[in-house]
């Protein structure tokens, strides 16, 4: 049996990782992985597990249970490391399975892994922090800043949804300048870098971005206040319409710079981080091994 960790938060969930670890193991036990649980214990401690097992060369597989954020923390300790992420989603979106083929739930992705491959993919870096899916800034990055944690708990991305449309109308909406790897510069009120093509779920918004092309797909919107912004919102959950948009420009990218950000920070992979300013963004080829029911 290949050797595994199971990195996981017990205090999430009103703690269903720790009643869960029980059946989850039996699974993985079943798909060929002996696995060891690993609580973390605060903010960041994903990361420095999963690094200590990438420094030690003792597993060959790091799962990470929990939402698009956790797996973002375990992938930057394994960065540069032969270990595959393995992920069993529990989060909000779990915009990740998505692009993996992967279930929404972490007992049947568990059951799920004894068909699943390892595939290697492309890591975005804003500044030294990885993602895995994008990196954005807008109203978006509002919203996630001051999400209503209570509202997010109990209907998931419908709360994230309302908690959005009461701030669309409130939103200054200032530009932001971007400086791409060709010299030229260019304002947009929202942009989003993406590694995949999903953005909040199944919504294509980069639709034809790829995980091992080298590149990320740069969004960009250069429609200003609340209708044009509800318009673009309904064009990506309508069948990836936003791209016909005129003021919606899609390109290729290997790298390009936020000059400046706001205080509210940068989303990265579902999560807002405090960046330093400028905010240096680019692709780094083929960098991690993550276990998928895609090839």
């Amino acid at each position: 049996m290949k050797k595994a960790v199971l990195i996981y938060n017990p205090k999430s969930g009103r703690q269903k990782a720790t009643q869960r670890m029980p059946i989850l193991r039996k699974l993985l036990a079943e798909a060929g992985y002996d696995v060891k649980p690993e609580p973390t214990q605060g903010p960041m401690d994903a990361t420095r597990i999963a690094r200590e097992h990438a420094e030690e060369h003792d597993i060959d597989v790091a799962f990470a249970m929990g939402g698009d954020g956790t797996l973002r923390e375990v992938s930057e300790g394994l960065l540069g490391s032969d270990i595959v992420l393995g992920p069993l989603p529990e989060g909000t979106a779990n915009v990740l399975a998505f692009e993996l083929g992967l279930p929404r739930t972490s007992l049947k992705a568990a059951a799920a892994m004894k068909d699943a491959k390892p595939r290697t993919i492309d890591v975005g870096m804003a500044n030294d922090v990885p993602f895995l899916m994008m990196a954005s800034l807008g109203l978006e990055t509002a919203v996630m800043a001051n999400q209503n944690a209570t509202l997010k708990r109990w209907f998931g991305p419908v709360g994230v949804a309302m908690n959005g449309l009461r701030r669309v109308f409130s939103y200054k909406y200032p530009p932001f300048e971007l400086i791409l790897e060709d010299g030229s510069r260019e304002s947009a009120y929202f942009f989003t870098v993406c590694n995949i093509p999903f953005f909040g779920g199944p919504f294509r918004i980069a639709p034809e971005a790829s995980t091992d092309d080298g590149m990320l797909d740069l969004v960009t919107f250069h429609g200003r206040g609340a209708l044009k912004t509800l318009a673009l919102a309904g064009g990506v959950l309508f069948g990836s319409r936003h791209v016909k948009r005129r003021d919606v420009k899609i390109r290729r990218v290997r790298s390009l710079e936020v000059v400046q950000t706001l205080n509210d920070g940068l989303q990265v992979d579902g999560d807002v981080l405090d960046v330093s300013n400028p905010v240096e963004i680019r692709v780094v080829n083929r960098a991690l091994r993550v276990l998928s029911l895609r090839s």
